[in-house]
């Protein structure tokens, strides 16, 4: 069985606390698997030379690693230097069909042309410390779903905008004197990126934005994580590092920050020179793409490449009404960011002629045409097992609509609780021996497809690496639909009233500012009381912290 598959021997890693995993120690290490370091570059030939001459002196073994140049069209053309390891190569964008232009692309066409079963990218415009590669990929020996994280500080040229010469920086790092490069030149951190980490508490305590973390210069990961997550997106001129860390978490990732990497980056980035200009480039394909942080979404389109939910549900031998009805209630709900999927033998439907309205497919044919013009409807034959990359998954069976706030009731209980997935009532529909409701997380499920066994339900394997939630059809809005007769439903999804009304959103975090905002703060806790909201807890070791039920 592959990792991927799920092997027993893979650590189950809950959430992104990696603390659970011990990585080899440097010293003594003797590492195992091969890495491709993939170096995109432009135009910037005097600090190539000094990336492949600090990589000249690395720990990590050299016959376990490969260089690969990627020359993104420089003018002139790059080459490579005397100074560089013993394997490495240059290959130009477009090279075998690889096409396009910029950072992302000229990553892809480096992972084709590489081997190695870790990828570590690295820009041109860096200077690493002679363990780097090692203290970054020796996760990647132990946890096949870690991304690492190296540091960096940045430093400008001296006062004639030189650099140091490749001789100079071998010469250093020979005598262990990295941090000494530079001298007294003042430097500067990646100071989002280490607020954030030391906030999180190394981005352990991180939540579903972690993959924000996830921004240029220097990262490693497994060649099989890469693919699962679909490689960089060569569409992207800029943010292609936050996009695909995005996809990364989708994918199971687990981010992974590697204080034992260092560096110097030489020069400032593009966001640090304009980080205004470089934002208001980014926001619109972020917003189609991510679906999170929902800010970036509060302009622009009301449907989007990728949806913040999608909706499964499984026709079976439902009636239009109640299936209709149920579909209505999502399509009408408060929350547009959404696509739905039918399932149903809609391949059986043909035009072939029958007796129209004795036709046994007859209710299969109402509910297509009914949905034909929708574009946030489709149809589909088999229950897709992942939404991928749309971080949730809604399993709605046509038994049940939803109040209006009620899909983003429960996306805000997965995110309060950062939870892989929410059931709706699971007591009461086990005894009918359905599935019932229930909020999946994408990142979960992913997470799962490494760690899972053989046999194991899917549901353990995503509580064991997530944690669950169950809350009440009263709490969250869910009508059972089967309560209604179905010419009741023929006029659409009946209006809930008393109980079966979900109340107004309740907020994932409270900001407690002041007296005024603690007596709010109190009311929002007593009301969600109220509301008998039901938590099972469950909980090993340091997965307590929340109260969430990890199996």
């Amino acid at each position: 069985m592959s990792e991927a598959d799920g092997s027993p021997t893979v650590p189950r890693v809950v959430r992104n606390d990696w603390s659970s995993v011990s990585a080899p120690e440097l010293a003594g290490w003797r590492p195992t698997l091969t890495v491709s370091v993939v170096i995109p570059a432009f135009n910037c030939q005097p600090t190539l030379d000094l990336t492949l001459a600090s990589l000249s002196r690395q720990t990590y073994p050299a016959d376990l690693l490969e260089v690969v140049v990627v020359d993104d069209g420089s003018d002139p053309p790059l080459t490579l230097p005397a100074v560089r390891p013993a394997r490495t190569r240059i290959v130009r964008v477009g090279a075998d069909g690889v096409a396009g232009w910029g950072r992302a692309a000229a990553l892809r066409c480096g992972v084709v042309h590489s081997s190695g079963e870790i990828l570590h990218w690295l820009d041109a415009d860096m200077i690493v410390y002679p363990e780097h590669v090692a203290a970054q990929v020796r996760w990647q020996h132990v946890l096949p779903y870690a991304v690492t994280l190296g540091y960096k500080r940045f430093v400008e040229p001296d006062g004639d905008g030189r650099w140091p010469s490749a001789e100079t920086v071998t010469e250093t790092l020979d005598r262990g004197a990295a941090a000494d490069l530079f001298g007294d030149r003042a430097s500067e951190p990646h100071s989002y990126v280490e607020r954030y980490i030391n906030q999180t508490d190394q981005l352990r305590l991180a939540d579903h934005h972690v993959f924000k973390i996830h921004v240029g210069a220097t990262a490693a990961l497994r060649r099989q994580l890469y693919q699962e997550a679909g490689g960089f997106d060569a569409d992207l001129r800029l943010g292609e590092d936050t996009e695909f860390g995005y996809r990364l978490a989708q994918a199971g990732a687990v981010f992974v920050p590697e204080p034992a990497a260092r560096s110097w980056h030489l020069g400032r980035t593009h966001v640090m020179r304009a980080r205004q200009e470089v934002a208001r480039w980014n926001r619109p394909f972020f917003a189609d793409r991510v679906p999170y942080p929902r800010t970036w979404r509060k302009v622009g389109g009301t449907s989007w490449s990728v949806p913040l939910a999608e909706v499964v549900t499984v026709v079976g031998d439902e009636p239009l009404e109640r299936v209709r009805a149920a579909v209505d209630s999502v399509l009408r709900g408060s929350e547009h960011d959404i696509r739905i999927t039918l399932v149903g033998p809609w391949d059986r439907l043909d035009d072939a002629r029958v007796r129209v309205l004795t036709d046994p497919l007859r209710d299969l044919r109402l509910i297509a045409a009914t949905y034909r013009g929708e574009p946030r409807v489709r149809l589909a034959t088999e229950r897709p097992t992942s939404v991928f990359p749309t971080p949730y998954l809604l399993d709605l069976p046509a038994a049940y609509g939803l109040a209006p706030d009620a899909l983003r009731r429960l996306i805000d209980v997965a995110d309060r609780y950062q939870v892989g997935v929410v059931r709706v009532d699971p007591d009461g529909v086990d005894a009918v021996g359905e599935a019932g409701v229930q909020l999946w997380r994408t990142a979960a499920l992913g997470r799962a497809r490494w760690v899972r066994c053989a046999d194991e339900p899917l549901f353990d394997a995503v509580t064991s690496v997530y944690g669950h939630r169950d809350v009440t059809a009263d709490a969250v809005g869910v009508a059972d639909l089967t309560r209604f007769d179905v010419a009741d439903l023929a006029g659409g999804m009946p209006r809930l009233t008393g109980r079966g009304r979900a109340p107004a959103l309740v907020p994932t975090t409270v900001e407690v500012a002041g007296v005024r905002s603690l007596a709010k703060a109190t009311v929002v806790v007593a009301w969600m009381a109220g509301r008998r909201v039901r938590a099972t807890l469950r909980v090993p070791d340091r997965s307590a912290r929340d109260g969430t039920k990890i199996g």
